[in-house]
Formats: structure tokens, C-alpha cells, sequence
């Protein structure tokens, strides 16, 4: 079986001892049904070493703040997920790691997370930003501590050079979402009824693809 690459070797160390089996790791020491598997089946495991590649990158996103710590906490969730949902059954590996593959190739993934408002759980409200499609940004607004009731806001767009993104809600009302480093800035027109206003914060101990 083929060794493993240096930017694979690279990626597992950045990944921590939480990732021991992240993309691309020693056959020799495969352990369970999934890495077996992998280890048995070269498009498999050229799969493996491309999502190492893909997440190494990712990773060393510059100027991304707290992002790396929430793609090291995202990792470890699809390779539990991987693990337990596939184990040993190489089309199911395959189509997840096509999906998985599509997911870390995005440009804008770096601005994915649940930006928070006030004290969420207990109060407040949180902002998902996640990947859209044709390039573009899906933003939604939620009332805290409900994770999915009482939305606020829902839409899609695309950022402008200054990274920003200006969002109708409603008849006359736009609302311009600024974006930064661990941070959205929402500032409402004065046509608008009801106030999103505010910044935003990144937390990246939580997803913006669960109830939590």
C-alpha cells in the first residue's frame, strides 16, 4: 500500500491527537473497518489524500481567525459520522468523501459558522453563514436559544470586494452584512421596521449544520 505523503503527514500532525484518523494515515496501523478499506482500495485511497490536501489548505487559510479550530472540530465530527454511518462499505466511503471533497474545494468555506449576538444559548440571537451555490453565501438569523425556530432572516448572495453583502428583507428595507475575521457587522437601512443590528462573533465550538 502506498506511504503517506508528506502534506498528508502535515495535515494529521496540524490536526492534532483528536484527528488519529484523519485524511491519510499509516495503513500499516489501520485499526478499524473504515481505514481498512481504504487502505484496500487505491481510488479510495487516492480519495483520502486528496481531502488531505484539500484540508491542509484550508487549515492555513490566512487572516481566517478562529476558523481553523472549527474546521479541526468539523473533521473530527465527519470522520465519527464516516466511521460509524459507512464502516467498512467502500461505496458509501466513496460517495462520502466525493461529498466531503466538494465541501473543503469551496473558496468561501472560511467564512462558514454560527456567529453569535448577546449570551446564546441563554439569550440573544446567532447568525449561520454556510456555502451557497454559483459562489454565493447563505446567511440566515435566528432568535437564541431555539437553533431552529424563530428565524429572523433568511438569503442568499455574494460577497463584494469590500466583502460585503447587501441583503433585501422586505419591501424598502436592505441590510448590509459586513464581513471580517471572526466577525459579521449588520447594519440595517432606515427603512427597515425591525432591527438585526450588530456585530456578530464567531464561536467555533459550534456548527452552523446542527441543533445546538
Amino acid at each position: 500500500m502506498r506511504s503517506i505523503t508528506r502534506l498528508a503527514l502535515a495535515a494529521l500532525c496540524l490536526a492534532g491527537t483528536g484527528l488519529a484518523t484523519a485524511a491519510s494515515f499509516d495503513c500499516a496501523k489501520a485499526g478499524n473497518a473504515t481505514e481498512k478499506a481504504i487502505c484496500a482500495d487505491p481510488g479510495l485511497s487516492r480519495q483520502d489524500e486528496a481531502l488531505a490536501a484539500l484540508y491542509l489548505r484550508q487549515l492555513e487559510t490566512p487572516d481566517a481567525g478562529q476558523w481553523a479550530a472549527f474546521l479541526r472540530r468539523d473533521q473530527r465530527d465527519w470522520i465519527a459520522v464516516r466511521n460509524r454511518e459507512c464502516k467498512g462499505d467502500t461505496q458509501c466511503l466513496k460517495q462520502d468523501y466525493e461529498r466531503r471533497i466538494a465541501f473543503l474545494g469551496q473558496p468561501l468555506l472560511p467564512w462558514t459558522g454560527r456567529y453569535v449576538q448577546g449570551q446564546c444559548p441563554q439569550d440573544g440571537r446567532f447568525l449561520d453563514v454556510t456555502p451557497g451555490d454559483g459562489g454565493a453565501l447563505d446567511v440566515e438569523i435566528y432568535v437564541c436559544p431555539d437553533p431552529r425556530g424563530n428565524m429572523l432572516l433568511q438569503a442568499r448572495d455574494v460577497l463584494d470586494a469590500g466583502r460585503r453583502m447587501k441583503v433585501p428583507d422586505g419591501g424598502r428595507c436592505t441590510r448590509t452584512f459586513q464581513f471580517s475575521a471572526d466577525r459579521i457587522t449588520v447594519a440595517d437601512a432606515p427603512d427597515c421596521t425591525s432591527s438585526l443590528a450588530g456585530t456578530y462573533v464567531r464561536d467555533p465550538r459550534r456548527s452552523p449544520f446542527k441543533r445546538e
